[in-house]
C-alpha cells in the first residue's frame, strides 16, 4: 500500500482516530473541563445543602404547625425533582472525568453534553418558581395573621404592592438563575467551541 492510498484510508476514518494536526488544540480543552469539574465540585455539595436548608424555612420564618404539611408537600416534591436532576449532575462530571481528550469526536461529545447540562441546571432552576410562590405567599400570609389582619382587610394599593413585589422577585430569580449558568459555565462551554471552530478550520 503506497502512501496515498494510506492518506485516502486516513481521511475516511478520520472522525474515530487522533488527529495529529490539532492534538495541542485537543489538549487545550482540558484546561476548560477541568474548570468546568472543578465548578461542579463546588457546587454539588453546596446544592445538597441548600435543598436540606430549604427544609426549615416553617421553623425559621416561624410558620404555624397548620401550615407545615401544605409546606412539606410542596418540600418532597421540590426534593424529588432534586434527585433526578442532582442524579444527572453527577453522571455528566463522572463522565467529564473520563474525557482523554484525544479525539474529536469525544471533544464533541463532552461539549453537546455541557450544553445539555446547561440547560437542565437552568430548568431546575425554574423548577423552584412553584415552591418560591408557595412559600413567599405562606410568609407574607403569616405576617399579616401575626398583625391580628386578614387578605380581604388589605386596601387594595397594598395588594397591588404585593402583587409587584413578588412578580419582581420571580423576574429577579429567573434573571439570576440564567446569569448564574452563563457565569459557572458559559466561558467553558465557549472556550471549547472556540477549540472545535479552529480544529474545523
Amino acid at each position: 500500500m503506497n502512501f496515498d492510498q494510506l492518506k485516502e484510508q486516513w481521511n475516511k476514518e478520520a472522525s474515530d482516530v487522533k488527529i495529529p494536526d490539532t492534538i495541542e488544540q485537543l489538549k487545550e480543552s482540558k484546561h476548560p473541563i477541568e474548570k468546568i469539574q472543578k465548578n461542579m465540585k463546588k457546587e454539588f455539595p453546596a446544592q445538597i445543602l441548600a435543598i436540606i436548608m430549604i427544609g426549615f424555612i416553617p421553623l425559621i420564618f416561624d410558620f404555624p404547625s397548620s401550615r407545615y404539611l401544605i409546606y412539606y408537600v410542596s418540600y418532597t416534591m421540590l426534593v424529588a425533582i432534586s434527585v433526578h436532576y442532582l442524579f444527572g449532575f453527577y453522571k455528566f462530571y463522572k463522565q467529564a472525568e473520563l474525557y482523554t481528550g484525544n479525539t474529536k469526536n469525544s471533544l464533541w461529545k463532552v461539549y453537546h453534553e455541557l450544553k445539555l447540562n446547561m440547560e437542565r441546571y437552568q430548568s431546575f432552576g425554574f423548577l423552584l418558581l412553584p415552591h418560591f410562590l408557595l412559600t413567599t405567599g405562606l410568609a407574607i400570609y403569616n405576617q399579616i395573621e401575626k398583625r391580628g389582619e386578614s387578605l380581604s382587610e388589605l386596601t387594595g394599593t397594598y395588594q397591588q404592592a404585593l402583587t409587584v413585589v413578588v412578580l419582581l422577585g420571580i423576574i429577579a430569580l429567573v434573571a439570576s438563575i440564567v446569569l448564574w449558568t452563563k457565569y459557572i459555565y458559559g466561558g467553558p462551554a465557549r472556550q471549547l467551541e472556540n477549540i472545535l471552530d479552529e480544529i474545523d478550520e
